[in-house]
């Protein structure tokens, strides 16, 4: 799995993926992100899975923190949503906390993780 594109945003860390089963990652970079901001940075003409983690707003070891779901035409589709289980040691999961952790160090401050998470992330552990 490659990522080709990194774009941040006000709310969001969007990377685009090549070589996996989803075409985005959408990474929260605070815990009052809403999911239904995420349609106003997908452009128009874009088509394919994304892949949200919600690390920053509902915790690490939460089992909601993964949910995908398929974007038509740069809207999010009723009726495609699901929470998917990574492993710690699972690609995406790891280079979801690598991207949040060098790209936007400053928004682990700003989330509901515990301050021992954080100097997890920090160090370069994978929670």
């Amino acid at each position: 799995m490659y990522t080709t594109a990194y774009r941040p945003t006000q709310d969001f860390l969007i990377t685009d993926l090549s070589d996996s089963h989803y075409d985005k990652l959408i990474i929260f970079k605070h815990c009052v992100c809403q999911i239904g901001d995420i349609e106003n940075y997908m452009p128009y003409c874009f088509t394919g899975s994304i892949l949200i983690d919600m690390m920053a707003k509902m915790g690490a070891k939460n089992n909601d923190r993964f949910l995908t779901c398929r974007v038509i035409n740069g809207k999010l589709e009723d009726g495609s949503w699901a929470f998917v289980k990574l492993s710690r040691k699972d690609d995406l999961r790891v280079l979801s906390n690598r991207t949040l952790v060098q790209h936007c160090p400053d928004s682990l401050v700003g989330s509901v993780l515990t301050q021992v998470q954080r100097k997890m992330l920090i160090k370069g552990l994978s929670i």
